[in-house]
This record gives structure tokens, C-alpha cells and sequence, in this order.
């Protein structure tokens, strides 16, 4: 059985802070653990239009496609477990421990 596409979308804005400390530690563990998600980092200043289409309207803001289809979205307050087990659930994979 073929595993679906998954999607992972980070909005964030150069005077977030929040995004600023998040982004690096999401990110990572997204890649440790699920080297298969597509991740793309939107910078709401420069990509206003696709923002606005998102319903993106405070930030951070991470949504997570299945099959182009949203699935899960995290909005100002969430944790990077948070969304690795949506991530999970979504791709049926098993975490990696955390050392």
C-alpha cells in the first residue's frame, strides 16, 4: 500500500518571534522523523496572496495536507509534539525516540 503525500506548511513573519524559535526545532524534528513530508516555510510578507488563500490570519500558523487535502492546522499556541503526532497519525509512522 502506497503511503500518502503529506504536506507540511509553516507561516511565519520576520518580526515573529515566536516563529523565529519555533521554526528551527519543528523543522528538525519533521525531518528526523519524517524524512517523507514535503515542507514548505511561507513568509507572510512576501507571499501575501497564497496567506490570504490559506485563511492564515495570525502566526505561527503550521498546517499539515493529506493528499492536498487539510488534514490538521496549529495556530499561536502549539507544541512540536503537538504536531508530530498529528504527523504521525497522518503517515502511520512510528516516532523516534527522543533522547
Amino acid at each position: 500500500m502506497e503511503k500518502p503525500t503529506i504536506e507540511l506548511i509553516f507561516f511565519a513573519g520576520k518580526t515573529c518571534g515566536v516563529c523565529r524559535v519555533l521554526k528551527p526545532k519543528l523543522l528538525e524534528a519533521v525531518q528526523e522523523n519524517f524524512p517523507k513530508v514535503n515542507i514548505r516555510v511561507v513568509d507572510v510578507e512576501e507571499e501575501v496572496e497564497f496567506t490570504g488563500q490559506s485563511m492564515v490570519f495570525t502566526l505561527p500558523v503550521v498546517i499539515i495536507k493529506v493528499k492536498h487535502k487539510e488534514m490538521y492546522r496549529f495556530a499561536r499556541s502549539f507544541s512540536v509534539y503537538e504536531v508530530l503526532d498529528k504527523l504521525k497519525r497522518a503517515s502511520g509512522e512510528e516516532l523516534s525516540p527522543i533522547n
